[in-house]
């Protein structure tokens, strides 16, 4: 089996290409295997192969990631892929709505930035706590 194959998978929904760049080099440097996805379609597909976790863009512009959010978090094959969900933080809307369509975790760009290996241990080991 290819080792990169092997590796953790984390769903990382996002398109903006520069920052889902950043955020694929720092999973691979923390020994996961990232899957961009750019689509409500593909989002719900990768989930349903369960992978750890899934990382959700909120100021997507090609889907409503709140609607992603809560359909992953509405379905019996996906509702157990823990999410972290990011935006700007002056984005007050997005971020209340993801986490009320069940987002487990929501972050700022800036803290995504700067703390995605402590972001993604809490993330994992259901120690959530909100930054």
């Amino acid at each position: 089996m290819d080792a990169t194959r092997s590796r953790p998978a984390i769903v990382v929904a996002d398109d903006d290409l520069l920052f889902s760049s950043r955020i694929s080099a720092a999973l691979e440097s923390l020994g996961y295997r990232p899957i961009v996805v750019r689509s409500p379609d593909a989002f719900r597909r990768e989930l349903l192969l369960a992978p750890v976790g899934g990382i959700v863009n909120l100021a997507m512009r090609r889907f409503d990631a709140a609607a992603a959010i809560q359909d992953a978090k509405g379905d019996a094959g996906t509702r157990r892929v823990p999410l972290l969900g990011f935006c700007g933080h002056r984005d007050a809307g997005r971020q209340a709505a993801a986490r009320e369509a069940g987002c487990d975790m929501v972050v700022t760009n800036g803290t995504i930035s700067v703390a995605l290996e402590r972001l993604l241990h809490s993330l994992l080991t259901h120690d959530r706590h909100e930054s």
